[in-house]
């Protein structure tokens, strides 16, 4: 039978009802052929970017750009380029393994914080056998956190160190990102996203998307700040206790 255009949407039609979807590699929808979603974070990805080819991030918290990362499987394939933040010495060793033979990217051994200088960061000790690998980013501020996390995980409060870290102000972020548009802002910095968020000059920078985690902080300064994202022109998509905020109103 030859090949019409009437027989190849009677085609395409009998395969839709089986499930199945056509794409040509022309289309956008080719994106989820390569990258199929698995998760609300990249499923808002995908819907956003025009390309997934080239795109500019800033990462707090990069942790040794492996564990939970939502962006590693897409910085190399789709040549991101970007810039990486993190405090704690073994796991920024592991993100300059991970990470430190990419020219596209920046890595910067630091937190964010309010002022540039010094801070205390608090975890478990490294090496700790046994535990299971999302323990290993659960570094934060607050040292009340990382005891509790501590505890539930059957450990004494001497497994909780303390770092002495550098930190650096938003105004040095964005001015080693670049002019640049920010297409993507990714934060996990365990209770510390929000108000970062809030201290990061959203309103100028306007990144494309951005995404952080909401679990450690009260339902009221979430639903608040997700106001204060509305007003700025975000679409609000929430998935456990993370939150990726997507730009569909231009500045």
């Amino acid at each position: 039978m030859p090949e019409t255009p009437s027989f190849r949407r009677k085609l395409q039609r009998s395969l839709r009802t089986c499930g199945v979807a056509l794409a040509s590699p022309r289309s956008a929808a080719w994106r989820y052929f390569d990258f199929p979603p698995q998760s609300a974070f990249e499923s808002t990805l995908l819907r956003q970017a025009p390309s997934l080819c080239g795109l500019a991030f800033v990462q707090v918290g990069a942790n040794d750009g492996r564990r939970a990362d939502p962006l590693a499987r897409f910085i190399d394939p789709c040549k991101w380029s970007g810039l990486m933040l993190e405090p704690l010495p073994h796991n920024f060793t592991g993100l300059e393994r991970q990470r430190g033979g990419n020219p596209r990217l920046t890595l910067r051994q630091a937190a964010v914080d309010s002022a540039r200088g010094k801070r205390t960061i608090y975890d478990l000790r490294p090496g700790l056998p046994g535990l299971p690998d999302w323990a290993g980013g659960l570094a934060s501020f607050d040292r009340s956190r990382v005891v509790t996390a501590a505890r539930e995980l059957g450990l004494d409060d001497q497994d909780v160190v303390a770092y002495e870290v550098d930190t650096i102000t938003w105004d040095e972020v964005w001015r080693t990102f670049g002019e640049r548009c920010c297409d993507l802002l990714v934060l996990d910095t365990e209770g510390y996203d929000i108000a970062l968020l809030r201290m990061a000059g959203l309103a100028a920078r306007r990144p494309r998307l951005i995404h952080f985690e909401h679990a450690c902080v009260s339902a009221d300064e979430r639903f608040t700040f997700y106001r204060e994202l509305v007003a700025l022109g975000y679409d609000i998509t929430t998935q456990g206790g993370d939150t990726t905020a997507n730009l569909i109103t231009p500045g």
